[in-house]
């Protein structure tokens, strides 16, 4: 099977297994649960990226359980198999003390890769799924470019947009 071949494999799986690709997410977004999520292919730093976001009337995506840090993971690992992705965690207020940054809430759910965050260099107070880690979470610089997710609520029930 080819290479092409296997990632459109596991894209329709994944479709089956966690919710539509579109639904009434907007173009090239993807349906799970309450949200619809955005794969970036550009790399921002981390600010970038939160603003892009925002200019989607979305924010960086914010975990809350293992399933759907699963379901980023594995969507993550077929869209971007080689890439980092940021999400919307940050630790810059008070080291170690990591909070979503659209809501100042600290994490209830975390998926850290073994020995992260370590804060390298005394200089990473934000937070992406790194591929070397099988998509795992670390620490990094904020200004290093990577891609990014953004998360908006799915507009199929009626509610707001997050912002």
């Amino acid at each position: 099977m080819s290479a092409s071949l296997f990632a459109a494999f596991c894209l329709y799986t994944a479709t089956i297994l966690f919710g539509n690709v579109n639904g009434e997410c907007p173009y090239g977004w993807h349906h799970y649960g309450l949200s619809c999520y955005f794969f970036s292919t550009d790399n921002y730093n981390w600010l970038n990226a939160q603003n892009s976001c925002r200019g989607h009337d979305a924010r960086l995506a914010e975990v809350d359980n293992k399933e759907q840090s699963d379901y980023l993971m594995l969507m993550a690992r077929t869209l971007g198999k080689d890439h980092n992705y940021w999400l919307g965690g940050r630790d810059d207020v008070v080291e170690g003390t990591w909070m979503w940054s659209s809501t100042d809430e600290f994490f209830t759910y975390t998926d850290w890769y073994p020995e992260q965050p370590n804060n390298y260099l005394g200089n990473q107070d934000c937070l992406h799924m790194h591929a070397a880690f099988n998509m795992k979470w670390q620490d990094e610089s904020c200004t290093t470019p990577d891609r990014y997710i953004c998360e908006k609520m799915y507009p199929g029930d009626g509610s707001e947009v997050i912002g």
